[in-house]
């Protein structure tokens, strides 16, 4: 496994100073399932604002605008920031992304629906990020079943065996295989969500998919 400062510096650049290249690289790191990896959420979203945590590149968000959602993003990176609304541009959907800390969500309470998250770093499990997300979903009432979380935390590949061990080996060394697999409560907390863990596959793509109510 990479020293954890490493990983951390690695992470950073990509995700700022060389966010350019953030596609490419996860594409390659994928074999190009990373884009279907995260349209996984899709089937599980219900009706209502969706609001999706560190937008990136903006892929997913255009997406969801695609299927008819009018979503809003929120992201710490401004070279992530430049690249999407480049993106919402040339599509021509609105600009409904804004700077903001997962830990601090400048929108009110009950606001959301559906709060997304694809391969999030370990800002998602932080008490501050729950605690947020639990405030800005909806609450459930007799009529709903209030609002959701949906957290894709692995792609997994299908393919020729050799893809599947490198895959594997670089999962590893980057430590993002966890074993034994920890039980949703005790990773969210059973005092805010009841949660479970979910397999989708779509298009020979596979993700391990972490669906979690709002209590």
């Amino acid at each position: 496994m990479l020293p954890e400062p490493v990983l951390k510096l690695i992470f950073s650049l990509l995700y700022y100073q060389m966010a350019w290249s953030y596609d490419v690289v996860a594409w390659f790191v994928s074999f190009g399932q990373w884009a279907t990896w995260r349209r996984l959420v899709m089937p599980f979203l219900g009706q209502g604002k969706t609001l999706e945590l560190a937008y990136g590149t903006g892929g997913l968000f255009t997406d969801l605008y695609r299927a008819g959602y009018v979503p809003i993003g929120i992201d710490l990176s401004p070279y992530m920031a430049r690249i999407t609304r480049q993106r919402l541009k040339r599509h021509m959907f609105p600009m409904t992304i804004c700077q903001a800390k997962a830990q601090e969500l400048p929108f009110p309470d009950g606001y959301f629906n559906n709060v997304v998250a694809t391969f999030p770093t370990e800002y998602i499990l932080q008490p501050e990020t729950l605690a947020e997300i639990h405030r800005v979903l909806q609450s459930p009432t007799p009529e709903s079943s209030g609002g959701q979380l949906i957290v894709i935390l692995e792609g997994q590949l299908r393919g020729p065996g050799p893809i599947r061990y490198f895959v594997e080996w670089l999962y590893k060394i980057t430590g993002q295989r966890d074993h034994p697999l920890p039980q949703p409560s005790q990773l969210l907390g059973a005092d805010y969500f009841s949660a479970r863990w979910q397999m989708a596959k779509q298009a020979g793509a596979v993700a391990r998919i972490l669906l979690a109510k709002k209590r």
